[in-house]
């Protein structure tokens, strides 16, 4: 009879593949600071290279879904701080994000997303891309692709530009912020399997002492329920 073959990783990733929480804040006060900065003619411009940027961050979108993504899509078009991400039937999903990233969007369309409309389009349909290039069209993959890299390159990330950055990036904080929840982050990602997903753990560290005394925490705190169930039920049946 033949072994099983082991289950090993799908890839391996190193911590020069995501940005670490000092990396991430720092990015995202450049491009806020970068849009503030910035004259009439370049404001919408850089207000959208700080929206994409902070979807890949608040969401780990890959390319091909930020591109594919549509007004209708965010709050704007559902009322849900959420992203609903279409592919084949397999692979779509709810995305949900950060309340602030919703607002952002929220923003956008309003006041900025008008501005980047072709002629005769209508600010209102919401069905059309969130996110359009210079000539009013929706992104393909390697144009989007080519945008992120120069927005991280201006921002010193040389050599680690890539939108693949920013999705790792995001598989790390999710599950270091959710304390190892890595259902979650499967399920965010649209990770197939959690092994996927598990390639974020080893750099997230949880002292043991601290992980056992929540175990042992909620062990303590179960018993403490249990006997006061017992002892009401026993004060019932004296009376």
């Amino acid at each position: 009879m033949k072994k099983k073959p082991a289950l090993t990783a799908p890839w391996e990733i190193t911590a020069e593949m995501f940005l670490s929480e000092s990396e991430t804040l720092a990015l995202q006060q450049h491009l806020l600071r970068r849009e503030k900065e910035a004259g009439e003619t370049q404001r919408a411009s850089r207000t959208v290279d700080r929206l994409i940027v902070e979807i890949l961050l608040a969401s780990g979108l890959r390319n091909s879904e930020l591109c594919h993504l549509r007004v209708v899509d965010t709050i704007v078009g559902h009322g849900e701080s959420a992203l609903k991400v279409a592919g084949t039937s397999k692979e779509d999903r709810t995305v949900y994000v950060a309340k602030a990233t919703s607002e952002l969007i929220q923003q956008f369309v309003t006041d900025v997303r008008p501005e980047c409309l072709p002629d005769g389009a209508d600010p209102a349909d919401l069905q059309q891309p969130l996110i359009l290039n210079e000539r009013g069209k929706i992104y393909d993959r390697t144009a989007l692709y080519r945008r992120v890299v120069r927005i991280l390159t201006e921002a010193g990330l040389t050599e680690r530009a890539s939108v693949q950055l920013l999705r790792h990036t995001y598989g790390f904080l999710a599950y270091k912020r959710t304390g190892g929840n890595l259902l979650f982050v499967q399920k965010q990602l649209g990770h197939a399997h959690p092994m996927v997903t598990a390639v974020y753990a080893r750099f997230v560290d949880h002292p043991a002492s601290e992980l056992a005394e929540l175990v042992g925490g909620a062990k303590s705190s179960v018993s403490k329920t249990a006997s006061k169930a017992a002892t009401a039920s026993q004060k019932k049946g004296v009376r």
